[in-house]
């Protein structure tokens, strides 16, 4: 019995067509997994990006916090310095107030003992001068001591003249007669000790120079003399 043979042939145009399509499918998964490649590369980058930033971050913040607390420390000494220096100029002034104290004291003690002591009667123990130049006054302090064996008190007053320059010449004022200090204001009366402190109005224009100091007794006899130079202002 005789066997049909059917021979089928495919066209070369369906070939080509399907070789095209084939090659694009190719195409199209080659193109997709360079396109997730490059996706999934860019998402790498900007997690290592984000990495490397955050990690920049920290260490700005621990350099901050580092010189934050740097800073911190040098105030720190700085205002321990500060309260250290102010603490020594504290107790440098104390003890200097206590050594011119001491040597106040033994000023008037070696007065006191002295062989002269109850000839004298009467000592100049200090004599403080600060002239002002913006005020046109000279501010003083004087204190007197009594070495009087018997301890009786001493009754006088203090005389005070000021040598000084008026438009380039020499003039030497008296305090009282020119009204320079009210009358009375330098009498004294003491046991052991007096202190006078004011300000001598000086007349406008007037450089002070020296000051001549003459303590006298209620019977108008000088007891003690002195010449003080003035100090003198910056001009």
């Amino acid at each position: 019995m005789p066997t049909d043979v059917i021979v089928k042939t495919i066209r070369k145009d369906y070939l080509l067509m399907a070789g095209v399509l084939l090659a694009s499918l190719i195409a199209s998964l080659l193109v997709g997994a360079y396109l997730l490649g490059q996706a999934n590369q860019g998402l790498e980058l900007a997690r290592l990006e984000a990495i490397e930033s955050a990690e920049l971050i920290r260490e700005q913040q621990q350099k901050i916090e580092s010189m934050t607390f740097d800073l911190a420390t040098l105030r720190l000494e700085e205002s321990v310095s500060e309260l250290a220096s102010a603490d020594l100029q504290a107790v440098v002034v104390q003890q200097q107030d206590r050594i011119a104290r001491l040597e106040n004291e033994a000023v008037y003690y070696r007065n006191l003992m002295s062989a002269s002591a109850g000839d004298r009667e009467v000592f100049v123990h200090r004599v403080d001068l600060e002239p002002d130049q913006q005020q046109g006054t000279l501010k003083y302090q004087i204190m007197l001591t009594h070495a009087d064996p018997d301890g009786e008190q001493t009754l006088g007053r203090i005389e005070l003249k000021i040598a000084g320059e008026v438009d380039a010449r020499e003039t030497t004022l008296d305090a009282f007669e020119a009204g320079l200090i009210d009358p009375g204001a330098l009498d004294y009366q003491f046991r052991y000790f007096q202190n006078f402190s004011g300000q001598l109005k000086l007349p406008e224009g007037f450089k002070p120079l020296t000051l001549q100091l003459e303590v006298t007794s209620l019977a108008g006899q000088t007891l003690e003399y002195q010449v003080i130079e003035v100090p003198q202002w910056e001009v």
